[in-house]
C-alpha cells in the first residue's frame, strides 16, 4: 500500500505503518546490539504504536520479527514500555519477557557499559571496538538470529569499505 501525505500542496511519500514500525524496531536494535540506545528510541517506539496501533498489522510484524530472530528484543522493549515507561499494555499485542534480562536491557539503556570517546590510536580504538564487540554479543543474541561470526565479518568489511568508521 501507498501511503503519502500532502504538504502544502506536494504529494510526499511515507512508508507504511507495517515498514514503520518494522523499521523503528530494527533500527533500535541495531543500535544497541552495536553500540547502545537510548531510552528516546523506546520512547520513539512507544509513541508510534501508541498512534498507530490499529493500523499496525500485528501479525505480519511479528513474523518478520520472528523470522530474523527478533522476538526477544521486540518482547522487551514492549515490556520497558508498559513497566517503565507507563505505556497501556493494551496497544501492545503482547508483552513476554523475562524479568532478568529486562531488567539488563534497561540498565544497559540507562548506563551502557562501554561509554565516554573513542581511543584516539588506531590500534587502541580496534582493540576497544574489539573488546565493545565481544561485551555485546548477549545484546546480538537477543535482537539478531545470525551468527556472530557473522556479524562480526559484516562489520569488519563495512569497516573495510569505509575506513573513517573505524
Amino acid at each position: 500500500t501507498t501511503c503519502c501525505i500532502d504538504l502544502h500542496g506536494e504529494k510526499v511519500y511515507v512508508p507504511s505503518p507495517n515498514m514503520h514500525a518494522l523499521f523503528l524496531l530494527k533500527h533500535a536494535m541495531a543500535h544497541f546490539a552495536a553500540e547502545g540506545m537510548t531510552l528516546r528510541q523506546l520512547l520513539d517506539w512507544g509513541f508510534y504504536v501508541k498512534a498507530h496501533t490499529t493500523e499496525i498489522d500485528w501479525p505480519w510484524l511479528e513474523s518478520v520479527l520472528d523470522k530474523y530472530g527478533m522476538m526477544p528484543a521486540y518482547n522487551i522493549f514492549n515490556a520497558i514500555c508498559v513497566d517503565d515507561l507507563g505505556f497501556d499494555a493494551s496497544i501492545f499485542p503482547r508483552i513476554q519477557f523475562n524479568m532478568f534480562l529486562k531488567e539488563k536491557v534497561l540498565l544497559e539503556i540507562l548506563s551502557p557499559e562501554f561509554t565516554g570517546p573513542l581511543p584516539k590510536g588506531i590500534i587502541s580504538r580496534v582493540v576497544y571496538k574489539i573488546r565493545r564487540w565481544r561485551g555485546n554479543t548477549w545484546k546480538h543474541e537477543i535482537c539478531y538470529k545470525d551468527s556472530l561470526w557473522s556479524a562480526f565479518w559484516s562489520g569488519v568489511w563495512n569497516h573495510l569499505r569505509k575506513p573513517a568508521t573505524i
